[in-house]
């Protein structure tokens, strides 16, 4: 061979491995290849449906435990002398390329006798999607997101030329939980993900874990997890790694086409074809079907050999200690389609406080049973105790869900309501100088209030819902049977009962939705919701002896504003109209919840600072309210290592209402994993009146 030949080849085998590639030659720069991915992301390239299983194998190794792990609600309770558990779980997984994903339970072999083993936290990561903006339970801002992008700091580690790879290392820009602290993406050349590892920490534990992706018929989605988990809390120390595995039937890129007739219309999800019938066997079952070998140890653990291994819960443990394990541990049964849970009888976040309402705890239930895999019974019985008012509370509320491609149900409500006093006390207030009005001092007469509602609820059109029911309540009055009002000279009967139909009509204009499987599945929409709610007491009808109408319209709009936050707006405006005799003023939009209510119901509009017997001292009332919710918005600016903050609340809330014109209300709060805190400032008239706050544990809470 001449030297020219040589020189020739020379040449272009330097070409070939110097030749740039999509992701990879010269001017690359993080930014650029980010830019890239955040279009994928944004114009939902990535998005895909699937059907599959999912295997899941998880080693809990117990470093160091001591009793104050197992003073917590649910959490794991550990054998005696064992320190290493084994447990492996099947599912049937399905998610649509509207980012609905569905999981079912096959089956599960583990040997853990207590607990749940920290299952569900483990089974949380294999549930994400290195594609959305939001994953674990939506708590973690994705490097991904070019929403999140901002929070975060991106630079090039490696290129390789020949697998047509480039390595883009990621970290957060200041400590907080919302945010992953370190990690890379490995992307191809079409900027698709091959492998996305990522590394945070939590309020209990520090995680790493590694996903990587293959495509299945031209879709990028997960093929297989590993997940390390550090725990880490009070002196409890363990070790949860873990694999997931996934094996799909059915993956489909197939683009949706708007219905020709209804342009909210998405187009038909893919037809699910579930078969998560009852596992008697599960070990049984798992040596059939595991994907993945075991090791020697973990046959052990699982009693798959023939060993003198005994993991027989320790007879030392007394009576007095089982007790107490099931007193801070919420019980489950499951059976085909269903279930029930009881919540534990000692459990933080079940304890609510703020000024106004005083200090209240509840209990609930939840049953749940579907029939023929479409229709589904509800039922949620509730008790609760409210300290300050010092009275016990309870309701059960059931639904029965029958049609599901046009959404309807039939449904009960029953139980004790809010005590309250009668619409003759109206008057009285009034008559009170604002700055003399002291409740306490009117000695108004108070009614114990049972109510039952029975209703029908069906959606109409897309986006319009009616419900129609008709509502009673029994009112007895509280301690003496009669009592006479002073100069006006009325003596109140012991008992009033009220029968009313119940109309509400709720509109939330373009509502985009899909089908999946006959099952009408709504997206939401950026339209605010408004509701009419009409109520008709009549006199006469199983002895109701109160006629009035009362009509309320309510308007809410949660708008996304950048960075993450959102905006949550209310207003609403109602009263009670053609009254005649004796009436009790319950509104359905403006009540203080005597029970302790969730963070959602909080961003609904609550006035904090607001006596309870406002709520029923007026015929009329106007009200708005504005809650800004935001990740970084104060804190972060004055103390930027503030780790455990998950969102910051400012809050503005305007009532007019009876002698309050206006009363207003202010407040800023903070979420954090273990408590949920806020402080308010109201003012009566344009006049300062009270500074208060509201406390509420989270730690527990589902």
């Amino acid at each position: 061979m001449n030297l020219n030949n040589r020189h020739i080849i020379c040449f272009f085998l330097c070409l070939l491995f110097l030749l740039p590639v999509n992701v990879a030659g010269q001017g690359v720069t993080a930014d650029s290849i980010m830019g890239r991915l955040f279009s994928v992301v944004a114009n939902g390239d990535e998005a895909c449906e699937f059907f599959g299983d999912l295997y899941v194998k998880q080693r809990v190794e117990v470093i160091k435990n001591n009793l104050a792990l197992n003073t917590f609600p649910d959490m794991t309770r550990f054998d005696k002398g064992v320190k290493d558990y084994v447990t492996e779980l099947f599912y049937e997984v399905c998610c649509n390329r509207y980012g609905v994903l569905e999981m079912r339970r096959k089956s599960y072999n583990t040997s853990f006798k207590h607990g749940k083993g920290e299952i569900e936290r483990f089974v949380d990561f294999l549930k994400v999607n290195p594609y959305e903006k939001r994953f674990l339970l939506g708590g973690v801002y994705s490097p991904l997101s070019p929403e999140f992008s901002k929070y975060y700091t991106y630079r090039i580690d490696s290129i390789d030329t020949l697998a047509r790879t480039v390595r883009v290392v990621y970290e957060h820009k200041f400590e907080n939980i919302r945010l992953l602290e370190r990690g890379w993406l490995l992307l191809d050349d079409s900027c698709r993900v091959k492998e996305f590892f990522m590394q945070g920490w939590d309020e209990q534990s520090r995680f790493s874990a590694l996903y990587k992706m293959k495509l299945y018929s031209g879709c990028n989605v997960v093929d297989r997890v590993s997940v390390d988990i550090d725990y880490n809390f009070l002196g409890n120390k363990l070790n949860i790694v873990g694999e997931g595995v996934y094996s799909y039937d059915r993956v489909s890129t197939a683009e949706y086409l708007p219905s020709d007739t209804d342009k909210y219309n998405l187009g038909s999800g893919a037809d699910v074809p579930w078969d998560t019938a009852r596992v008697r066997n599960h070990s049984a079952y798992a040596v059939a079907h595991r994907p993945l070998s075991l090791k020697e140890d973990e046959r052990l653990l699982l009693g798959e050999l023939d060993t003198l291994f005994d993991r027989r819960v320790s007879s030392s443990k007394s009576w007095a200690w089982e007790v107490g394990d099931q007193m801070i541990s919420s019980l489950s049964y499951e059976w085909r389609g269903g279930g029930v849970k009881f919540s534990p009888l000692i459990d933080p976040s079940h304890v609510d406080y703020s000024t106004s309402r005083g200090l209240s705890y509840k209990l609930s239930m939840n049953v749940r049973s579907t029939f023929g895999g479409v229709r589904e019974l509800r039922l949620k019985p509730q008790v609760g105790y409210n300290f300050k008012q010092k009275a016990f509370y309870w309701n059960v509320a059931g639904t029965y869900a029958y049609n599901v491609s046009r959404p309807a149900r039939v449904g009960v409500d029953f139980g004790e309501g809010n005590r309250m006093y009668s619409s003759v006390a109206l008057d009285r207030i009034k008559s009170v100088a604002l700055d003399s009005l002291d409740f306490k001092n009117l000695n108004l007469n108070y009614f114990r209030n049972f109510y039952a509602e029975a209703f029908h609820e069906s959606e109409l059109v897309n986006g319009l819902q009616m419900l129609l029911g008709v509502n009673f309540h029994r009112r007895v009055l509280k301690g003496d049977a009669n009592k006479q009002l002073g100069q006006h000279d009325i003596l109140l009967q012991k008992k009033y009962v009220q029968f009313a139909p119940h109309l509400r009509l709720t509109w939330q204009p373009g509502t985009y939705y899909y089908m999946n499987g006959g099952r009408k599945i709504n997206l939401g929409s950026s339209h605010p919701v408004v509701a009419w709610d009409v109520e008709q007491g009549m006199s006469g009808v199983l002895g109701s002896n109160s006629k009035y109408m009362r009509s309320e319209l309510d308007v809410q709009y949660h708008c996304g504003v950048k960075g993450g936050n959102t905006l949550y707006l209310r207003f609403g405006a109602g009263g009670y109209f053609y009254t005649k005799d004796v009436y009790f003023v319950d509104y359905s939009f403006l009540k203080q919840n005597n029970l302790p209510v969730n963070r959602s119901e909080e961003l609904g509009g609550v006035f904090q600072l607001l006596d309870s017997e406002w709520y029923n001292s007026a015929s009329k009332y106007l009200r708005a309210n504005a809650t800004l919710e935001a990740p970084f918005l104060v804190l972060h600016r004055l103390f930027p290592q503030t780790k455990y903050l998950q969102n910051e609340y400012i809050y503005y809330n305007v009532l007019f209402i009876s002698q309050l014109h206006p009363y207003m209300e202010a407040g800023y709060g903070v979420a954090t994993p273990y408590v949920d805190a806020g402080l308010f400032v109201s003012s009566q008239n344009l006049k300062p009146h009270r500074i208060g706050c509201k406390i509420s544990f989270s730690l527990f809470s589902d």
